[in-house]
């Protein structure tokens, strides 16, 4: 009982965080009250959808139409993570539109189709009647700048006023051609100091971006760009300036520097808006309000598994824990060593193959890029721990009297009961499902999600929906052994310490290989030296650039799978419940997430 009114506890402050931290972060979205948002569906050329946030600001009417900004954010991301920017400038009086690229979020289609919608969006935005049609200011973050932005500006050269590249460039990356940018109407390009992604614009570090070959002839001058200086005229239009801040790419959506740097050009540029400093930013606090609703759904997981265990119906899956015959001493240091290392060892060399040849194709199954990029990353890194289980089992464990009972898998004289397996199945289901009704609220009724920074959970739509029984199978041989290992042969202190301790061990074997991976990238990147991770060929540093990006979520997600799995295990006595558990929601966060490069 007293267990119980713990999880009680827990159970509610999770919602709290949840709900609480939605309502922060929908009410600072609105610029604290300065304006209103909604979200629109841009019925485009050709069919294509495109999804979009309106932002209007309280003091924009017809008899007084304001400034317009259309923005987009980056290659696999969404209109979400452009929203602490479109806050910002609707709190300053310009309505703003940040839409989903075509197959990005709620857009349909696959990435690049139409356009990326960019012709469609800006449109629709023209289409306002409180926008006023002479002021209108394009954004673009890294693929939302070379693709839609690019696009949109060439098709309606009389449609925009400026544009702000958000680390992103005018042509397309790591290309030479410089005919898109030609034409373009003051131009300002944000690339950072200690970027990921320096190879996009055809340069080996940030600092480099001033004698970038692909944006230096655009200031019309032999020498090194001066940052911060304004290179023609903004009257008319050859205007041109280049920003400097300290800051990674994927970081500049989340950067005041950035951010404050996109409300600077578009200050002096249009004509308009309240004129506030661009160094007045409120947009911390959403993202506080988003981390903190994360934080409540990883928390909710575990109480209300506790409280459905507790449950008649479920109550049976409570078996006792089996003896551990698994790893002990400097064996356990060589396995959690090899466990921690093998998935960053072969990850730039699968995500380089994936990001450049795509080792297996998209497909109506398998429609996503870098879905896939982790699926065969996954299926790969699954087959080898598949294959040292057996080893190990028939080499050593075995000679311990070990069986698939000590691993969690069959009840002594049962076998694998299957009743309980699928009643584990339901189990987890059932945990999941609030969080995703809460999100699926806070998504449409309050237009936030779940999200801290580069880790955000998501909806799903019914394309995504189908995307994700795709890749169930794939990722369960990832996530099977990897339950096992931590239950049969991983336990810290002969299987005799704490389920807090263990959970703690289990975290950091999991997560440590992927923080010294990132070190390892970063270090130099921010020192600016040689790199140490740089993949191979003339591509390999955008390869492993954008490794590393999508690597960071990964010191977020596994500590929370570590847990998962110790705390189900502990609880049921079997792995099941906490492989399952960890199944579908990873497969849910990146099917939810990923871009299709594949129509559905």
């Amino acid at each position: 009982m007293k267990n119980n009114r713990t999880s009680w506890t827990i159970l509610i402050i999770a919602l709290v965080m949840m709900l609480g931290g939605s309502l922060l972060g929908s009410y600072i979205n609105t610029g604290a009250g300065a304006a209103t948002v909604k979200e629109v569906s841009i019925h485009g050329s050709d069919g294509y959808i495109i999804s979009a946030y309106l932002y209007t600001p309280k003091s924009a009417s017809m008899d007084k139409p304001a400034p317009g900004i259309l923005m987009f954010h980056g290659l696999n991301n969404q209109k979400n993570y452009m929203s602490n920017t479109a806050l910002e400038f609707a709190r300053r009086g310009y309505v703003v539109l940040s839409a989903d690229m075509t197959g990005h979020g709620l857009s349909n289609g696959a990435n690049g189709a139409n356009g990326y919608g960019g012709v469609d969006a800006l449109e629709y935005l023209l289409s306002q009647a409180v926008v006023d049609k002479a002021n209108i200011g394009l954004v673009g973050m890294s693929q939302g700048g070379f693709g839609p932005v690019t696009i949109a500006a060439n098709a309606m050269p009389d449609a925009y006023k400026s544009i702000f590249y958000m680390e992103s460039e005018c042509s397309a990356p790591g290309s030479p051609d410089i005919s898109p940018c030609v034409n373009l109407k003051n131009v300002a390009f944000n690339i950072g100091q200690v970027t990921e992604l320096a190879g996009m614009v055809l340069i080996g570090s940030g600092p480099q971006a001033t004698t970038s070959p692909v944006i230096q002839p655009l200031f019309n001058t032999e020498e090194p760009i001066k940052v911060g200086e304004v290179y023609g005229s903004i009257e008319d239009g050859t205007a041109r300036i280049l920003y400097q801040p300290w800051e990674d790419h994927a970081g500049s959506t989340d950067a005041p520097a950035a951010i404050g740097n996109t409300i600077d050009w578009m200050q002096r540029t249009l004509t308009g808006g309240s004129g506030l400093a661009p160094t007045s930013q409120i947009w911390g606090w959403k993202l506080f309000g988003t981390a903190l609703a994360l934080l409540g759904a990883f928390l909710f997981f575990f109480p209300m598994g506790s409280l459905l265990l507790s449950t008649t119906f479920f109550k049976p899956l409570g078996d006792s824990v089996p003896e551990y015959k698994g790893f002990k001493g400097l064996g356990w240091v060589i396995a959690a060593l090899i466990t921690t290392a093998i998935g960053p060892l072969l990850y730039v060399w699968v995500f380089q193959g994936m990001f450049f040849a795509a080792w297996v194709p998209v497909s109506s199954l398998w429609p996503q890029s870098f879905t896939n990029i982790y699926m065969v990353w996954s299926v790969v890194v699954g087959l080898i721990a598949i294959a040292l289980i057996f080893v190990n089992h028939f080499v050593f464990t075995k000679k311990q009297g070990a069986s698939a009972v000590n691993y969690g898998l069959t009840t002594a004289g049962k076998g694998v009961e299957w009743n309980k397996v699928l009643k584990a199945l339901l189990l987890a289901i059932l945990i999941l499902l609030p969080v995703y009704l809460i999100l699926a609220f806070t998504s449409s009724a309050l237009f936030v999600d779940f999200r801290a920074w580069v880790v955000a959970l998501i909806p799903m739509t019914s394309a995504r929906f189908s995307a994700f029984l795709g890749y169930l199978v794939p990722f369960a041989l990832y996530f099977v052994p990897q339950g096992i290992l931590f239950a049969g042969f991983l336990r810290v202190n002969n299987g005799k310490a704490s389920i807090g301790r263990e959970m703690v061990t289990n975290s950091i074997v999991l997560t440590l290989g992927a923080v010294i991976w990132l070190l390892l990238f970063y270090i130099p990147v921010m020192a600016q030296a040689p790199l140490i991770i740089k993949g191979t060929g003339m591509l390999g540093p955008l390869a492993a650039g954008m490794g590393a990006i999508y690597y960071i979520p990964l010191v977020v997600l596994w500590p929370l799978v570590a847990c998962l799995y110790t705390y189900f295990f502990r609880k049921t006595g079997r792995v099941y419940t906490g492989i399952f558990l960890v199944t579908l929601f990873i497969v849910w966060y990146l099917s939810a997430f990923g871009v299709f490069a594949f129509a559905v």
